[in-house]
């Protein structure tokens, strides 16, 4: 006879761990079935010949001293005192054509550098940081909901290069800032980027092998190297769930850290109105990274430090050449325009070091991958002289790597595009309309945030509560 749970959650990302670990501390017995041979989804990290690289987040945020989402999360599963954060100052580096901002771990140093730099815009530059930091969240819902970042840049700011330099963040996001919610890039400013540059020690493996670890502790099991096939319901109601081996598992409730196209055109066995909901949604880009392992040591400081790229103030001229011809794709990211110039470059260890660069599902990858890459390293020889000499190893991961690692509608990075008729929360739900079916993670829609690890984090407590109500426990 099959064994049956209280809960079977597919995917170990984030927002599925964090779920579990709530869910089996609460005494609910509780099964994971992860696909890859490691918990995290993307917050995982590999290692190359002695070279360890993380796969996705460069830092965390949201974890200040009892009011950080993460921070609240992490304290609620006794996990503090079993995990150490790193942090610098600055955290970040907006180099642009004529200028080098940094961004501090001190808010009111952060304005005062972008007051240096632009002066003219001292009183907007202050006025911006106290509409961002406001403590009436719902006075910031009113004013950013149904309008783009770009928007709001343009109600505080005249300046066209301040306006640029800060427009650059919406990489967090994979999307122009004509086009990114102004109310996520205001939670993100706030959540991540001005409360940010928090980094576990050891990686951000250590991060889910640790949440992994806490949930088996409060009894949960962990199945590795296994793929649902099929999520069995009767009258639309959630029964069981099968993995590609055959075996039946039976299961009250099944929460989905999948791909969400892929739970309700695939798995589900039944029709629901959600998968027409998928057809209609546009996923967030993918990107295209270099991994680099260095010969000798590199002496960065701080510890960890990103860079961000803008070597041309027209952003939304990154985002317009992503979806070129091949031949225009190549010729305008690589030689002319961003995004192949506008590198995220991010420093895990002394002797490593990976470029990040926005890019769409195309054909082209597997032709000119190599290519491409070299072009980035050539563009990277300003930071490190000789670069090129110094790399001891090196990896590429394409949008089609991102597809093949999570099953990810295009490779998206972020779940759905970010953009403000996309991220109300009655868009995509966790509770859905097949009983006893819900969802977790960066498809799922929260109304104020987006998929990054806070997010999901704090979308798996949310499942949780939802699921501790039905169980009227």
């Amino acid at each position: 006879m099959s064994e049956k749970y209280d809960v079977v959650i597919i995917g170990a990302g984030i927002g599925g761990l964090v779920c579990g670990c709530y869910l089996a501390k609460a005494g609910l017995k509780v099964l994971i079935v992860e696909k890859n041979d490691k918990p995290g989804g993307y917050c995982t990290s590999f290692e190359r010949d002695g070279f360890k690289f993380d796969v996705g987040p460069h830092y965390f945020g949201s974890l200040r001293e009892d009011e950080g989402i993460l921070f609240r999360i992490l304290k609620e599963l006794d996990l503090l005192d079993r995990i150490k954060f790193v942090t610098s100052d600055p955290t970040d580096r907006i180099i642009t054509p004529d200028k080098t901002i940094f961004i501090r771990k001190n808010k009111e140093d952060t304005k005062k550098e972008l007051m240096s730099h632009f002066p003219q815009e001292k009183e907007n530059i202050n006025d911006f940081f106290k509409f961002v930091l406001h403590k009436d969240f719902l006075y910031i819902l009113s004013k950013t909901k149904k309008i783009t970042f770009k928007k709001l840049l343009n109600s505080f700011f005249k300046d066209e290069k301040l306006k640029s330099a800060l427009s650059v963040l919406t990489i967090n996001l994979n999307l122009p800032p004509s086009k990114a919610s102004a109310l996520v890039m205001t939670v993100l400013l706030r959540e991540f980027i001005f409360d940010g540059g928090y980094y576990p020690k050891g990686g951000m493996q250590v991060f889910s092998d640790l949440l992994a670890q806490r949930f088996k502790e409060y009894g949960g099991r962990i199945i590795l190297s296994r793929i649902v096939k099929k999520i069995i319901t009767k009258r639309k109601k959630v029964k069981a769930v099968e993995l590609d081996n055959g075996e039946l598992i039976l299961s009250k409730i099944v929460v989905s850290n999948a791909d969400a196209t892929l739970t309700f055109k695939k798995l589900l066995d039944c029709h629901s109105k959600e998968a027409e909901k998928v057809r209609r949604l546009k996923p967030s880009y993918s990107a295209f990274v270099v991994f680099l392992g260095l010969k000798k040591k590199l002496k960065i400081k701080p510890p960890h430090f990103v860079t961000w790229f803008l070597s041309d103030y027209d952003v939304e001229r990154i985002y317009r050449n992503i979806n070129l011809s091949e031949e225009g794709s190549i010729k305008g990211k690589i030689i002319v325009f961003p995004p192949l110039e506008d590198t995220l470059l991010s420093f895990r260890e002394k002797n490593t070091m990976r470029a990040i660069v926005i890019a769409n599902y195309q054909n082209i990858w597997k032709r000119y991958k190599e290519k491409i890459c070299n072009k980035i390293i050539k563009r990277l020889s300003f930071l490190i002289p000789d670069l090129e000499r110094l790399i001891e190893i090196k990896e590429i991961a394409t949008p089609y790597t991102f597809y093949r690692y999570t099953f990810n509608k295009r490779g998206a990075l972020f779940g759905w595009q970010a953009t403000p008729n996309q991220i109300d929360r009655n868009v995509f739900p966790p509770q859905v309309s097949v009983k006893n079916l819900y969802l977790v993670g960066h498809w799922v829609t929260s109304g104020i945030g987006h998929g990054n690890i806070p997010m999901v984090a704090f979308c798996g407590k949310r499942v949780f509560r939802l699921i501790l109500k039905r169980e009227k426990r």
